[in-house]
C-alpha cells in the first residue's frame, strides 16, 4: 500500500487532518494539522472570554516546579497551553485533572520576584474538576484489523502474531493498581537479524518521545513542567531485573501508567512477558519500508485509544479466571511440566497478576481497538482461547524443539536455517527405535502440512548439515 492509498483509507474520511505529515515532538505539536480529531475539538473549547477582565479555560493540569503554577493544556499529550496561578491558600488541582478555571490575566508572582521574568498566567479565582464526557462524540480510530494491515503489510508473519504486535500500539489501561500496557517477548527461532529488523521498524513508527525514558521535567517558556507519564513504548533488549519489574511486579520505576514492551528474550526472560511468541523462519520475513510514512495516522490512533478505559465486572473476571486456570492446568499436564510452572514469574503463571491478568489486558486492548467501553467474561475467554493459549502452546513447542536441537547438535547450531514445521514433524515421527527405517518423505510432508518439494528441500539441507541420515532412499532418521 503506497502512502496515498494509506491516507485515502485512513485519512480524510476519518480525520480531516490525517494527511499532514510531521516530524515534531509528541508534546510540542503545533495546534491544527498535527492534532488528533478530539484534541482539535477540545482546542475549540479551550478558551472563552467571560468579561473584559475574566477568562475561562478548560483543560488538563500539568504540575510545574513552581508550587503556585500549573500548565493547562487542551490535551494531556500537549505541553503548550496557558499557565494558571493559584495562591497559597487555594486547593491545588491534582496532576492530570481535567478542570475549568476562571480568572483575570496576571504576571506570575514567583518568577517575577526571583528572576524578574514576566510569565503571563490566569489567576484562578474559581476552578472545578470536569467530567470527561465527550467520548461519545469522538469518531473511533482505526480498529485492530485495520491497524494490523497498515502496520504489517510488508511483514510476512502469522495473522495472530500481527494482531498481538498491533495491540502493543493500542495498549491496555491499568488494573488492580498495576501498570497497564502489554508486553511481548520474541524467541527468535527465525534469524535474529530479521527479528531485529522487525523490532527496528516497530520502534520507528512512533516518535522518540514515546520511546524509552524521558526527562522528569520539560522547559516551557522558562518554566519546568512535569512531563506527562501516560504511555511509554519500549522496543529492544532489556535486563532480567527491568523486565521482572514490568512483567512480574507490574510496576514501572519511571512512573508511567502504561508500558508496552516488545523484546527478544533469552532463556531466563522468555517466560516473563504477557505474550511470549516464537517466530519460525519459514513464515517470517520483513521488507524494507519507511515507518515514518505511518507515523502520523498511527500516532493519532494510538493517542486516541488512551482516552477509553473499558470496564469489566468482578463477576466476569472471576468466570474468566476460572476458565483460564483450568486451561493452565491442562496445558501443564499435556506438556508434562512440573507444578512450579504455575508459580509467579514462570511460564504458566497462574497468579492474579500472571496469565489471567495477561488475558484481561488482551481483552481490554481489543475492546479499546473496537471502541467498546465494556468487557465481558466471553471477551476474556476469547482472548485466552484465540490469542494467549495458542501463542503459549506454539511457544512451548518451538522452544522445546530448539532445546532438543541444541541438546542433540550443540548450542549455537544453525537450526534456524531449517523449516521448523518439517523438523518438528520428523521429531514426532522418528520413534528412535533401533533398526527403524524412519518416516518417509510423504509421511513427513503430511505431518508437517507442507508440500512434498518443500519437505524434500529441507530434508536435503538437514542431511547436508549432518543432522539426519537416510537409511534407505526416501526414509529419514535424526542423528
Amino acid at each position: 500500500m503506497d502512502i496515498e492509498e494509506l491516507y485515502r483509507q485512513h485519512g480524510s474520511e476519518r480525520d480531516q487532518l490525517a494527511d499532514a505529515t510531521s516530524i515534531s515532538d509528541l508534546y510540542t505539536r503545533q495546534y491544527g494539522t498535527e492534532l488528533t480529531r478530539w484534541e482539535s475539538y477540545l482546542l475549540q473549547k479551550f478558551k472563552e472570554k467571560e468579561t473584559a477582565r475574566l477568562f475561562k479555560y478548560r483543560g488538563f493540569v500539568h504540575h510545574t516546579r513552581d508550587t503556585t503554577l500549573v500548565l493547562l493544556t487542551p490535551s494531556p499529550w500537549l505541553m503548550e497551553g496557558e499557565f494558571i496561578y493559584f495562591s497559597r491558600d487555594q486547593e491545588f488541582p491534582p496532576d492530570g485533572a481535567f478542570i475549568e478555571v476562571t480568572g483575570p490575566r496576571v504576571a506570575a508572582p514567583r518568577p517575577l520576584q526571583e528572576s524578574q521574568r514576566v510569565i503571563q498566567a490566569i489567576a484562578a479565582e474559581t476552578w472545578a474538576t470536569l467530567p470527561i464526557d465527550y467520548l461519545s462524540e469522538l469518531r473511533p480510530p482505526m480498529n485492530l484489523r485495520e491497524l494490523s494491515s497498515v502496520l504489517f503489510e510488508r511483514v510476512g508473519m502469522g495473522e495472530s502474531s500481527k494482531r498481538v504486535f498491533a495491540q502493543l500500539f493500542v495498549s491496555s489501561p491499568p488494573y488492580l493498581e498495576s501498570i497497564g500496557g502489554l508486553t511481548t517477548g520474541i524467541q527468535a527461532i527465525a534469524s535474529r537479524t530479521q527479528v531485529r529488523r522487525l523490532l527496528s521498524f516497530i520502534r520507528k513508527v512512533l516518535p522518540p518521545a514515546m520511546r524509552g525514558r524521558q526527562p522528569i521535567y520539560r522547559n516551557v517558556q522558562g518554566v519546568n513542567v512535569k512531563t506527562p507519564h501516560l504511555w511509554r513504548f519500549d522496543v529492544g533488549s532489556y535486563s532480567m531485573n527491568r523486565m521482572y519489574q514490568i512483567c512480574v511486579k507490574r510496576r514501572d520505576q519511571a512512573g508511567y501508567k502504561e508500558v508496552s514492551l516488545s523484546t527478544i528474550t533469552e532463556a531466563e526472560t522468555a517466560s516473563l512477558p504477557d505474550v511470549p511468541l516464537a517466530l519460525s523462519s519459514e513464515d517470517f520475513w520483513v521488507e524494507t519500508g519507511n515507518p515514518s510514512h505511518l507515523r502520523l495516522p498511527i500516532l493519532k490512533s494510538a493517542i486516541t485509544y488512551q482516552m477509553l478505559t473499558p470496564e469489566i465486572s468482578k463477576r466476569s473476571i472471576d468466570a474468566g479466571t476460572t476458565h483460564i486456570l483450568s486451561r493452565l492446568e491442562a496445558m501443564r499436564e499435556s506438556f508434562g511440566l512440573e507444578e512450579k510452572v504455575l508459580a509467579r514469574g514462570y511460564l504458566l503463571d497462574a497468579d492474579v497478576l500472571g496469565r489471567p491478568l495477561s488475558a484481561l489486558k488482551l481483552a481490554r486492548s481489543s475492546a479499546r481497538a473496537y471502541w467498546k467501553d465494556t468487557v465481558t467474561s466471553k471477551d476474556l475467554k476469547h482472548a485466552w482461547d484465540r490469542v494467549l493459549e495458542p501463542a503459549l502452546k506454539e511457544f512451548m513447542e518451538l522452544t522445546e524443539l530448539k532445546e532438543g536441537a541444541e541438546r542433540d547438535w550443540g548450542k549455537g547450531s544453525r537450526f534456524d536455517q531449517f523449516d521448523t514445521r518439517v523438523l518438528r514433524a520428523l521429531r514426532n515421527l522418528d520413534t528412535g527405535k533401533t533398526g527403524s527405517l524412519g518416516p518417509t518423505l510423504k509421511e513427513i510432508a503430511d505431518e508437517s502440512g507442507v508440500e512434498n518439494h518443500i519437505a524434500a528441500e529441507t530434508l536435503a539441507r538437514m542431511k547436508d548439515s549432518g543432522v539426519l541420515y537416510e537409511p534407505r532412499p526416501g526414509h529419514y532418521r535424526l542423528v
